[in-house]
């Protein structure tokens, strides 16, 4: 019953946010991290321990020690590990993933090349309707063969890039570790 009312409510917020963005109010997304979106199954907050199960047999998740996983570090899942779960991750060739503290900071989603969309409009679009979000992103930003567009909300934020004749990449932040005074600064690069 009550994650009924939770959905409900998830909806009704998904709703009002994209009616403002569709009115014209672009520039805003008002989902907390408390909903900031999964890829896969894969979300903001999960536990080494949680990612195993997901990905039994990855040799990166097994070597990350309890120590290891309360400090700072990143592992890669390439295809092999994906195909256990291959229609989630359909197109994606390398699942990276940064964690500190314990707990999963940085999701990025490297897709295979060629990519299927045309333009960094079209691959926003995309995201927005696969992750559920609203199409509130930042204006395009072009540095040389590379355009990129940002979706920030409170507490994490939405990174979309293309370079020219490679394939997209999604990345889905934790932006409150960086509030943290004690904060180690790798923690914060990533």
């Amino acid at each position: 019953m009550a994650s009924r009312v939770g959905r409900v409510l998830f909806i009704c917020m998904l709703t009002f946010a994209c009616g403002r963005a569709a009115a014209g109010q672009q520039g805003t997304c008002d989902f907390d991290i408390s909903i900031a979106p999964d890829y896969g199954g894969v979300h903001l907050g999960m536990s080494v321990e949680e990612l195993r199960k997901m990905f039994p047999g990855s040799d990166e998740l097994e070597d990350a020690s309890p120590g290891v996983a309360r400090g700072v570090f990143n592992v890669s899942l390439g295809m092999l590990e994906l195909n256990i779960r291959k229609e989630q991750f359909k197109g994606v060739g390398e699942l990276s993933l940064g964690f500190a503290e314990g707990k999963l900071r940085r999701i990025g989603v490297h897709y295979n090349a060629p990519a299927p969309w045309e333009s960094l409009t079209e691959f926003s679009e995309h995201v927005s309707k696969r992750l559920v979000l609203p199409p509130a992103w930042s204006a395009p930003r072009k540095e040389g063969a590379r355009e990129s567009r940002v979706l920030e909300c409170r507490g994490f934020l939405v990174v979309l890039r293309i370079d020219k004749g490679e394939a997209g990449y999604l990345g889905i932040v934790d932006t409150t570790i960086e509030k943290k005074p004690d904060a180690a600064p790798s923690a914060r690069k990533q």
